[in-house]
């Protein structure tokens, strides 16, 4: 089945151009690994769209096993009211397929446990398992959802924890970024989202992230984000893959483009570096129409002519 987290993404820091993410349960920042993005993800999941209080919530729980010499943790545990392990969560990179070795790498965790369910995730996928006196069976989810990704992510501290956002950009950009964010990066732009991991900075903002990936004629895909903290700008980001190498940026200073600079683009093409006008992206951003906002692909791969 379709992972919940995949509609969710984890608090992050960043400090001197370093992302970390942030638990805010533990209170605490790890590095961003791919496994520890899922496994919060999939907190969030839990904390927004669950009725699972924080208090029952355990992470990296150690894992006795006499057959393995090396230490062992479980990802999550969800505990029920008498605080008995409930629910198994092993998380994997969503580059890593679910299989019957991942399965049974669970099923072996769970025998310490004891926990009635296990979920297998990558963040994109989940396999549900129930344990039962005939052993391990597939099943479907039994949370019941309670609330609503749409009402939280109509609040801009949301996507500032998150590194979409700068909080302190002036409230007509805000209004601007959030309903932009909600249409992009929800469902209802159907394109896949993936987390792109880049070596580069932009003015200090690390370029790893998560995208949409627009898939287009001839080979190419246009990666689109938005990039938002306090220390630096915001800005609209499109990076052009063609025939699996990427050959070109565009990133948009918003702040400059709504403040009326002329030209608020920045253009990284084969080694190239130009600066271009970004008026007719300011039309559609300032309609503030969801339909319109699906020309933005196009609109960004016209600087790439």
């Amino acid at each position: 089945m379709k992972s919940p987290a995949q509609a969710h993404f984890p608090q992050i820091i960043i400090e001197n151009s370093q992302k970390w993410l942030f638990n805010p349960v533990l209170r605490k920042r790890f590095k961003d690994r791919p496994e520890e993005r899922v496994r919060l993800a999939w907190l969030e999941y839990l904390l927004h769209q669950t009725d699972i209080k924080k208090n029952r919530i355990g992470f990296e729980n150690p894992v006795k096993n006499m057959n393995n010499k090396h230490s062992m943790r479980a990802d999550l545990i969800i505990y029920d009211s008498g605080m008995k392990a409930h629910v198994l969560v092993e998380c994997k990179s969503e580059n890593i397929p679910l299989n019957s070795k991942t399965a049974e790498q669970a099923a072996r965790y769970n025998l310490d446990i004891g926990a009635k369910y296990i979920v297998l995730t990558n963040g994109v996928e989940d396999y549900w398992f129930e344990t039962t006196t005939d052993g391990i069976i597939e099943t479907a989810s039994f949370f019941e959802e309670v609330k609503h990704t749409t009402l939280i992510r109509a609040n801009r501290a949301y996507w500032s924890e998150r590194g979409f956002l700068k909080s302190t950009a002036d409230s007509k950009l805000t209004e601007t970024i959030v309903h932009l964010l909600t249409t992009i990066l929800g469902e209802s732009f159907s394109c896949e989202k993936r987390y792109l991991a880049f070596q580069g900075t932009l003015s200090g903002l690390p370029l790893n992230h998560y995208y949409k990936i627009v898939e287009l004629e001839n080979h190419k895909k246009l990666a689109i984000s938005l990039f938002g903290h306090d220390s630096s700008g915001q800005y609209l980001v499109g990076i052009l893959n063609e025939n699996g190498e990427n050959s070109g940026m565009i990133s948009i200073n918003l702040e400059n483009l709504f403040s009326g600079e002329k030209l608020a683009a920045t253009l990284y093409k084969r080694g190239d570096i130009s600066e271009e006008d970004a008026d007719g992206l300011l039309q559609i951003l300032q309609s503030a129409d969801s339909d319109g906002y699906r020309k933005i692909p196009q609109t960004l791969m016209n600087f790439f002519v």
